[in-house]
């Protein structure tokens, strides 16, 4: 039987967003062999992460916080969803963004970026909104956050209330496209994807595209290479170990690269080059300000390797 794990992060029980999130479990629990495992996000105790790294130099243990997220791995919410076939979190708009229920929620599955336990799971996210708004500004945030643990994004739905009845169709017809994903993951075994399949991914099939962030994050914001942080950071010698000099400047070259593929329309191909380009700068700073004096580990091989680490 697959699972997903129907999240509600609404501190309403039976609000607006708690009805999307029941016609999206009908829709999952419409298909044969998915069944839905719900969970209320307020009714557990868990709060943000301490940054102590424990997870990151003993990853077999998770998170060692002592509430229901931690408990080393065993925590009642790290369990839920480690075992799912799949996501789907449903969240109301706070403040023209998820809520901190929802941002919470991902933080502390911090753990699963180093063991790669997430990598290819099914996930979908429902954003509603009242008042102004700002739904597709939500999802794409939820979808950004799903985009980091390279899961796989089936679909979102933005619902504004004044459209309620719609919206009610399309959390439906999610439930039943992502239970159709969460059978294959259980059936067929899991897409365990890497940073370049990602990428190029979600150029093509997401509200949050991972290409235009990270060309504007590399370039400072100005999408010329020449002017990137990379370049500002060779010509003012912030890196001092020769290992890591060595992929700031692989990085440069693969970033070049990926804004000539990124100006002759090559979008997919220019995703999975930024990829590689993120990589060696991942790799550059850890090895810099990370590996021996902050975390004392070497980077985990499932988080951002470079060609070649997988």
């Amino acid at each position: 039987m697959a699972t997903v794990l129907a999240v509600l992060t609404s501190g309403r029980r039976n609000g607006f967003t708690a009805q999307l999130l029941g016609s999206a479990i009908r829709g999952m629990e419409s298909i044969e062999g998915v069944t839905a495992d719900f969970l209320h996000t307020h009714q557990f105790r868990f709060g943000p992460c301490t940054s102590c790294f424990a997870c990151i130099r003993n990853p077999e243990q998770a998170c060692v916080l002592d509430d229901d997220m931690g408990r080393k791995g065993n925590g009642e919410l790290f369990q839920r969803i480690g075992r799912a076939n799949g996501l789907l979190i449903a969240d109301p708009v706070h403040n023209w963004s998820p809520s901190a229920s929802a941002r919470l929620l991902i933080e502390r599955t911090y753990p699963f970026l180093w063991n790669g336990g997430l990598h290819g799971m099914p996930a979908g996210s429902i954003s509603c909104a009242s008042n102004q708004g700002m739904q597709r500004l939500a999802r794409a945030d939820l979808c950004k956050w799903f985009f980091g643990h390279r899961m796989r994004y089936v679909g979102g739905v933005a619902a504004h209330v004044a459209f309620f009845d719609q919206a009610l169709q399309e959390a439906e017809q999610l439930g039943r496209a992502l239970a159709g994903a969460a059978l294959a993951d259980e059936t067929e075994g899991r897409l365990h994807w890497n940073d370049a399949n990602c990428y190029a991914f979600y150029a093509e099939n997401a509200p949050w595209v991972a290409l235009q962030a990270y060309l504007d994050n590399l370039t400072n914001g100005t999408m010329e290479p020449e002017k990137s942080i990379l370049v500002q950071a060779l010509n003012e010698s912030v890196f001092k170990r020769p290992e890591a000099i060595e992929h700031v400047r692989s990085a440069q070259a693969e970033l070049e690269n990926t804004m000539r593929l990124y100006r002759a329309g090559e979008e997919v191909e220019a995703a999975r080059s930024v990829a590689e380009a993120g990589a060696h700068w991942t790799r550059a700073t850890w090895l810099e300000f990370l590996e021996q004096d902050v975390i004392g580990v070497k980077q985990p091989r499932t988080y951002r390797p470079i060609p070649g680490d997988e």
